[in-house]
């Protein structure tokens, strides 16, 4: 299932309250009256109010989701401020529970990641999102001095901790986004990692 048939069945569901800023964009006429029919068809099926903003921010967000799923493939780098690269300490990554606990939890380090370069100099802990059943983030670690180790071959990193894996105390849960919003690197702050109560805070 695509992003834009997740959101979907998302708007047919849930009803979520996000902080969000308004901008002014521009559409054909043909493609507002289809916003609008769709709006309707939502409206109609979930029983509650869909507006064609809504279907825009649903969109909006999906090729956000696919285009940085994309460029993680691909290795390739988004461009951020370097003041944003300063405020976050800490990164996170998908794992799946097996490779989780031998790597993360026993090894005491994680492999093999990308990670934007630009950023290691800031980054201090690193935490990985438990896929299925697990679905959540359950532990975090301080990375090691001179942590990062390249693998030239892989073009990937390998990441050292300095002790061992720290639990959280209360986990984070993926919530009401889809899984596929973890698939990519996710740069936030430890402060929001211990406090987020659910996927989408970080």
């Amino acid at each position: 299932m695509s992003n834009v048939e997740k959101s979907i069945q998302k708007r047919l569901k849930a009803r979520e309250v996000e902080t969000k800023k308004q901008i002014a964009i521009s559409l054909k006429n043909e493609s507002i009256d289809q916003l609008d029919a769709i709006a309707r068809t939502l409206s109609k099926q979930s029983g509650r109010s869909t507006s064609r903003n809504m279907i825009i921010e649903d969109a909006v967000d999906a090729y956000i989701q696919d285009a940085l799923q994309i460029f993680e493939e691909e290795g390739i780098a988004v461009e951020t401020r370097r003041e944003d690269n300063e405020n976050f300490d800490t990164v996170v990554f998908p794992g799946h529970e097996e490779g989780f606990r031998e790597a993360f939890l026993d090894e005491g380090r994680w492999y093999y990641v990308r990670v934007q370069k630009d950023r290691i100099p800031y980054l201090k802990y690193v935490a990985v999102y438990v896929g299925a059943p697990i679905s959540k983030i359950t532990h975090y670690a301080k990375i090691a001095p001179d942590g990062f180790e390249y693998d030239a071959d892989r073009k990937k990193y390998l990441i050292h901790f300095e002790g061992n894996a720290i639990e959280l105390e209360n986990p984070v849960p993926l919530g009401s986004i889809s899984a596929a919003s973890t698939r990519a690197p996710k740069y936030t702050t430890l402060q929001k990692l211990l406090t987020a109560g659910e996927f989408k805070e970080l």
